[in-house]
């Protein structure tokens, strides 16, 4: 006979099994949606490559000699979003100067390739190496933008949440703490300010931390010189590894390119170190392309390799972004202002963070016999210990998740 404890913990499993049945069949079925072309969103991820890097060249040309890190995927995602709640022309105007009009698809298209290409990235997430979110904050009295609400959630992965702007300090302290216990406090206080009479607000983030893996066991850690440039050397922890990597000359951009793909996660990894003086000719000469050539001479090879530990952080409010790249207004509500800058600081915010660190936190060193042992066979040899650039795209997809410029490897 069975006892009414058992019968409720009987029709508990059911239920959860149900559940747990109906949440993988939606999910699947909404990966494997035949309205998407893998092939077609290839061609917007490569868009999103292009646009990034046309990006990066112009944060080069104002940073001076700092660090510079973002998101591609990331940044243009939210762009790309904000043209849900704009009109025909707007819309047009948004994916235009983005140039996914390039791609031949049409608009309802482009947003379910990102909601593709983003859900590629959250499948290979895991807690210790890949955290990416997006959140919207919408007014809560505001209801003009049901179009935008609903394409937010289908297509671009994103939370969204009603609050109350009226108290611009309590919302920013409820979008802060909401950030940060969504990313388990890996985002610490995202946005800094916000505007009396904001009525939305976007944040998304993207954090990897990495480990370099060795195909032998062979690695180390060691505080070494680096050189920052201009006279100045710090000292930062240096992993020494010795592994099969992808070694090679790029001569028209008169630099070394070191490829990993032994960091957590299916990542390819580009570290490209200029001849030194060389830096800003490869900032303003680098293309895409240049990747995609790349991809056509990798052959492994034995490498001694010194990489410094890394520990980049950067915060980009999309204003200015969207103000690089061209877009010279974006969407508002009930106002007919056409200017970008007066419709973003006085109505809503756009906010994206990216947090990379490659260390060997965690992981047991090698013996120096095995160092030994493979020192003696013939192998490439590269110490980055100068400032270099650095490229990150996942490998099923091309989507780009990382980019930018190191100077100080700790900063």
């Amino acid at each position: 006979m069975t006892t009414p404890f058992s019968s409720h913990g009987l029709l508990l499993l059911v239920g959860l099994c149900c559940l747990l049945l109906i949440t993988k069949t939606k999910h699947e079925k909404l990966y494997e949606d035949p309205s998407i072309d893998p092939f077609q969103c290839r061609k917007v991820a490569l868009t999103i490559c292009n646009v990034s890097i046309t990006l990066f060249k112009k944060m080069a040309q104002l940073s001076g000699n700092g660090n510079i890190l973002f998101s591609p995927i990331r940044v243009i995602a939210a762009i790309s979003m904000l043209s849900l709640g704009s009109n025909g022309n707007l819309s047009k105007h948004i994916l235009e100067t983005l140039r996914f009009n390039k791609t031949g698809l049409p608009e309802a298209e482009i947003h379910k390739c990102f909601w593709y290409l983003l859900h590629s990235i959250h499948q290979t997430e895991e807690p210790s190496s890949l955290q990416t979110g997006s959140s919207v904050f919408i007014h809560q009295d505001l209801t003009s933008v049901d179009k935008f609400v609903k394409g937010v959630k289908d297509l671009y992965h994103s939370d969204m949440i009603s609050i109350n702007f009226t108290d611009s300090s309590q919302a920013k302290t409820q979008i802060n703490n909401y950030v940060m216990e969504k990313s388990q406090k890996g985002i610490v206080n995202i946005v800094k300010n916000l505007e009396s009479d904001t009525f939305l607000a976007v944040v998304n983030y993207i954090i990897w931390n990495a480990k370099l893996d060795s195909n032998f066991g062979c690695r180390s850690v060691k505080v070494k010189d680096y050189h920052l440039g201009y006279g100045m050397t710090i000292k930062v922890p240096m992993i020494h590894n010795m592994a099969m990597h992808y070694l090679f000359r790029v001569e028209d951009l008169s630099s070394t390119v070191l490829m990993l793909t032994l960091l957590t996660g299916n990542f390819a990894t580009y570290f490209i170190i200029p001849d030194p003086g060389k830096m800003q000719k490869v900032e303003q000469s680098l293309t895409y392309p240049h990747f995609r050539r790349m991809r056509r001479q990798l052959l492994t090879r034995l490498v001694d390799l010194e990489i410094p530990e890394l520990s980049l952080s950067e915060t980009h409010d999309l204003e200015s972004m969207m103000s690089l790249l061209g877009i010279t207004y974006v969407f508002n509500s009930g106002t007919n202002s056409s200017d970008m800058n007066d419709t973003l600081q006085k109505s809503f915010k756009v906010v994206s963070k990216a947090v990379l660190t490659i260390d060997e936190k965690g992981s047991k060193p090698s013996t120096n016999s095995c160092f030994k042992k493979l020192g003696s066979t013939d192998m490439g040899r590269m110490q980055l210990d100068r400032p270099f650039l650095i490229f990150i795209q996942d490998h099923t997809n091309d989507v780009p998740l990382f980019l930018g410029r190191v100077v100080n490897p700790q900063n």
